[in-house]
């Protein structure tokens, strides 16, 4: 339903249609996806330090664990402890927390330690027993450790002590509980009242497992809203007291929480900011300045509907590539700004004809775009890949809006009452036409300037992954300057399906780091080995025992060691538990109890299919993170994370990525440029100003001291995809209107002023975010448009108008042999500019086809010519050619043709826009009138009228050629079922005649036929040729 108002003709049908699809589009979407926080995901899974680094982050305990430190000021250490207890009872009464503090893992410390001293003869290894143990059997170490002994056992540290010297007096278990303080949380922390309390007295840490992932913001959000309530509730329990609290929690979901308000503030603020730019933009680049603001809809509509097919494929989308979102609304108002600048001029005009001339011009530029942006799935970043489909779906769903759904809305569109270019598209013509060569040259000097600091920098770090508030940051520091930085270690993280084999692993394991700690490449570690080995560890240890004790004669040993015993005043037989195990010959195994999985770092996986165990590492003066790295790595049991390798590794990976992209996109942009011109020149010229692009961006960058980050790979889709986009405006309008005056040279230039300044509009509110990532994304997209425009403005002028400059006529006198090489040649270069298929027709036309062979001679030495149906004008300009003083006077009814065709005779002719039997007049009447594969178009009642008409506008010995297809009684020739297929694609009717019938229409009309003979040996084409007789020939029955 088509209704007008005020001389607007708007379907409403339609209209109604496409708000109720987009609204669909919209509610499908965000009901199937899940918006993704996490940006660890993102990260790159191929390479294994990346991939160890995820996996270690996934399944981590601390990745989810929610670490409070409780602070006091002005209070004493029982009430610090009393208020511990009160914030662990409510964050237990919430739940939210299936877990708090380590009350129970304290709890079984002196249990640990029995276990120990029950199974001394299978905890060390030969080395220790040799390098540590030894020495301990030296009457005078003896001496002083049993005197030691019984000081701790007659004051009050040495309660619950007896049993534990009874079975261990050489304090052996004390070389195993060593390597405990590795678990410990903080550095020189106490244990008082149960509590872990820090070295100053004055910051208790709580610990807090939460019952779901601490990337979920909706969970996280609770979260903290409890914390907020328990510091209210210290607050005015204490309020009447000297002690003030404080309680400061860090963990994964707060950077996911700061996340989220940070992307969905700066999406909300990039899509304002663009919106209201682009908007204000628009109104003042129109000649109805209401218009402009049509141009969201193919954007808005085409985002929607790539949300909606994204949704499809995928189960989530990363909150930062929800965050392009607004990126892609101001690059796909492109399309629309260009529709609408056809549309909106002041004459009539038609949704149809304007959407043709933005797709001759825009095809090429939406496909290197969206090619581009498809390149991003081969990445191997997943944010990345996100990014570069939604972007890809977004701008081909504007285009194809634009091309479909737009001239349905608004089929077409009344005069405008403003006459002339608006100021904006003045200021576009004068940018490109102004200035001459000097901008070209200026450019090129600028370009050689940044030469010298073009060279891509990356720098990635765990901090730039992801953005957090100053409040987290301020936190995070509190908590590791008391408590320890975890991330200053390195870990180690292994897997078994079984208790047995995770034993087995970490024996191994443990035999690896002790070479390494030997070496000096770690300091000494704890693993669970030491205190539970595994069957072939343990055996090994408890063979290495009795070996020991064999060279030491454990009775020998026992006597010396009861005699300084008696000596410092232990009773007689004191230790008989001790020397039993000096001389046991029975091995026990040491499986891990399950009741100290969390205390050694085991826990069951994400999966729940297996046991996982985590260890941490502190590197020593000789420690090498690669080369450490691929020697466990190799073991195919250990991931590892280190966060300088990991931070190295990633940067290196953006590098080779970068480059690698950088490759990929150029050559699938040449590979698409280089068909659709078939031009090198063209294809060359359209390529500067990206080259110019790449230089000074990554040179301002360099300059501004910007490394490049995890967007910096998109620098190249965004001026290899984007900014070369405004070069093939110019280019393809340069082919197709030749005449840089030309009035719809101005419509592309403002399209391509307003599209860029759009798009850095988009990529402007972006640089103002506050996530670092979009905030990268946005600066480094920003300068990649700015560059190319400029380029584009300043480089491409000159060269274009010296490409497109009008081909000269071939000079009097002459002479070229029709058919040679030389004659093609100049035909050829009468199309040289123009676009890549009527250029490809041409020459393959004149290849293939045999007429013109014969065309020359069936044509003669003429002056004037008439070429009803002239198509591409190719016989026209051939036979121009080798006739120098002839003009051609021809009808075509297809537009796109007669453009084409009258560009090739040039000043030699007039092409005019018609449909048989209306005909050409000539200025004189015509030599000879040419109907070349044509009159099957026709009817009988058309041909006749039209050979009647043509009759009249020739000489009185004027000519008639035509040629005509003549099917045959056989299987009909491969170019005839081609052109069949063409007609009824476009309801075409065809009219295919036998000879007679031509002869008889031909004759009727007033001419006699003196040659009717083949075009070529095997082809139905057959040539007619006539001359004007007398009068014509009466029908007969």
């Amino acid at each position: 339903m088509i209704s007008t108002i005020s001389g607007y003709r708007i379907n409403f049908v339609y209209i109604f249609a496409t708000i109720a699809v987009t609204a669909a589009c919209l509610a499908i979407g965000l009901s199937r996806l899940h918006i993704e926080t996490d940006i660890i995901k993102s990260l790159p899974m191929h390479d294994p330090i990346v991939s160890d680094a995820g996996y270690i982050f996934t399944n981590h305990p601390f990745h989810d664990l929610v670490v409070m430190d409780l602070g006091i000021q002005g209070g004493s250490t029982d009430q610090l402890v009393q208020a511990g207890a009160l914030v662990e009872k409510r964050l237990l009464a919430s739940g939210l927390f299936r877990k708090i503090g380590t009350r129970e893992t304290q709890s079984l410390i002196p249990e640990l330690i029995h276990h120990i001293v029950d199974h001394l003869p299978v905890l060390f290894t030969g080395e220790e027993l040799e390098n540590r143990i030894q020495p301990l059997l030296a009457p005078e170490s003896i001496r002083r450790q049993l005197s030691e002994s019984l000081v701790q056992l007659t004051g009050m540290e040495g309660i619950g002590q007896s049993g534990f010297l009874a079975k261990d007096p050489l304090g052996l278990r004390n070389i195993v509980l060593a390597g405990l303080a590795n678990l410990a949380p903080g550095r020189d922390a106490h244990i008082y009242q149960g509590q872990l309390i820090s070295a100053d007295w004055k910051h208790l840490l709580i610990t807090a497992n939460p019952v779901k992932s601490g990337t979920d913001t909706g969970f996280s959000r609770r979260i903290t809203e409890l914390i907020s309530t328990i510091e209210g509730e210290l607050d005015r329990q204490y309020g009447q007291s000297e002690a003030r609290f404080t309680v400061t929690p860090v963990g994964a979901f707060r950077a996911a929480l700061d996340n989220e308000i940070s992307i969905k503030k700066d999406v909300g603020n990039a899509i304002t900011l663009a919106t209201i730019g682009i908007a204000f933009l628009l109104i003042f680049s129109f000649p109805r300045p209401l218009v402009g603001l049509l141009s969201f809809l193919p954007a808005v509509c085409g985002t929607i509907a790539a949300l909606f097919v994204f949704s499809l494929f995928h189960d989530a989308i990363s909150l930062v590539a929800l965050g392009f979102g607004g990126a892609i609304i101001s690059i796909t108002v492109d399309h629309g700004i260009a529709y609408l600048l056809f549309l909106d001029r002041p004459h009539e005009t038609v949704g149809k004809e304007a959407a043709r001339e933005v797709r001759a011009v825009g095809l090429l530029a939406a496909l290197t775009t969206i090619g581009a942006f498809s390149i991003l799935s081969i990445s191997g970043f997943p944010i990345l890949l996100q990014i570069g489909q939604f972007a890809a779906l977004g701008i081909g769903g504007s285009f194809l809006f634009v091309h479909t759904v737009f001239p349905l809305i608004i089929p077409g569109m009344p005069p405008a009452g403003r006459k002339g270019p608006v100021f904006l598209e003045r200021a576009a013509n004068r940018l490109v036409i102004g200035g001459g060569n000097i901008k070209a040259y200026a450019a090129g000097v600028f370009a050689l300037v940044m030469l010298f600091f073009a060279y891509p920098r990356f720098q990635v770090d765990l901090a730039s992954m992801n953005s957090v508030s100053d409040s987290t940051i301020a936190a995070e520091k509190l908590v590791t300057g008391i408590w320890g930085d975890i991330f200053n270690k390195i870990y180690l993280m292994t897997e078994g399906e079984t208790h047995a084999e995770l034993q087995r692993n970490s024996d191994e394991i443990s035999f690896l780091l002790d070479h390494e700690v030997e070496e000096g490449r770690f300091q000494p570690a704890f693993l669970p080995s030491m205190v539970f080995p595994g069957k072939e560890r343990g055996m090994r240890n408890f063979e290495a025992w009795k070996q020991f004790w064999s060279r030491n004669d454990p009775a020998v040993f026992q006597d010396r060691f009861e005699k300084i015993a008696r000596e410092i005043g232990f009773s007689e037989n004191a230790f008989p538990l001790f020397f039993n195990q000096l001389t046991l010959q029975d091995y026990r195994e040491t499986p891990i109890p399950e009741k100290f999985f969390e205390l050694l770092g085991v826990s069951r996986a994400n999966d729940r299919s297996g046991w996982v165990l985590f260890s941490s590492l502190n590197p020593g003066s000789r420690y090498q993170a690669e080369s450490f790295f691929e020697r466990f790595h190799r073991t195919g049991i250990v991931r590892i994370f280190d966060s300088g390798l990991f931070s190295e590794r990633l940067g290196n990976l953006l590098s080779t990525t970068f480059l690698k992209m950088l490759a990929m996109i150029g050559f699938s942009v040449l590979f698409l440029l280089a068909p659709f011109f078939m031009n090198w020149k063209l294809t060359i010229v359209s390529l500067l100003p990206i080259l110019f692009s790449f230089i000074c961006t990554l040179g301002t960058m360099n300059i501004l001291n910007e490394p490049l980050g995890i967007p910096g790979l998109m620098l190249s889709i965004v001026i290899l995809g984007m900014g070369v986009d405004y070069s093939l405006y110019l280019v393809k309008a340069g082919q197709r209107y030749q005449d840089e005056t030309h009035p719809y040279q101005g419509h592309i230039r403002m399209a391509v002023l307003l599209a860029s300044t759009s798009t850095m509009i988009g990529f402007g509110a972006l640089g103002l975010s506050e996530h670092s990532l979009l905030r990268s994304m946005g600066i480094s997209s920003f300068l990649g448009i700015g560059y190319a425009l400029i380029g584009t403005f300043a480089i491409l002028p000159p060269l274009l108008r010296y490409l497109f400059r009008p081909v000269p006529e071939s000079a009097d006198g002459e002479a070229i042999v029709p058919g040679s090489l030389a004659h093609r040649k100049k035909v050829m270069s009468r199309y040289q500019a123009m676009e890549t298929f009527p250029r490809m027709f041409v020459w393959f036309k004149m290849k293939l086809d045999p007429m013109f062979p014969d065309l020359a001679k069936l044509v003669g030495p003429v002056k004037t010519i008439m070429d009803i149906g002239c198509g591409y004008g190719i016989p026209a300009a051939w036979l121009l050619e080798i006739l120098p003083d002839a003009g051609i006077y021809g009808m075509e009814p297809d537009g796109e043709r007669v453009r084409i065709a009258q560009r090739a005779i040039g000043s030699r002719g007039v092409i005019t826009q018609g449909a048989a039997p209306d005909i050409p007049l000539p200025k004189v009447p015509a030599d000879i009138a040419v109907m070349l594969d044509m009159i099957h178009y026709l009817n009988d009642r058309d041909l006749s009228a039209t050979l009647e008409k043509i009759r009249t506008r020739l000489r009185q010995d004027g000519r008639l050629l035509i040629r005509v297809t003549i099917p045959t009684s056989e299987r009909p020739p491969w170019f005839r079922r081609v052109e069949t297929f063409r007609l009824r694609f476009y309801n075409i009717q065809c009219h295919y005649r036998s000879c007679e019938d031509i002869s008889r229409i031909i004759q009727q009309a007033g001419f006699a036929i003196n040659m009717m003979r083949p075009s070529a040996s095997g082809r139905e084409e057959t040539w007619f040729a006539a001359e004007k007789a007398a009068a014509p020939v009466m029908a007969t029955d």
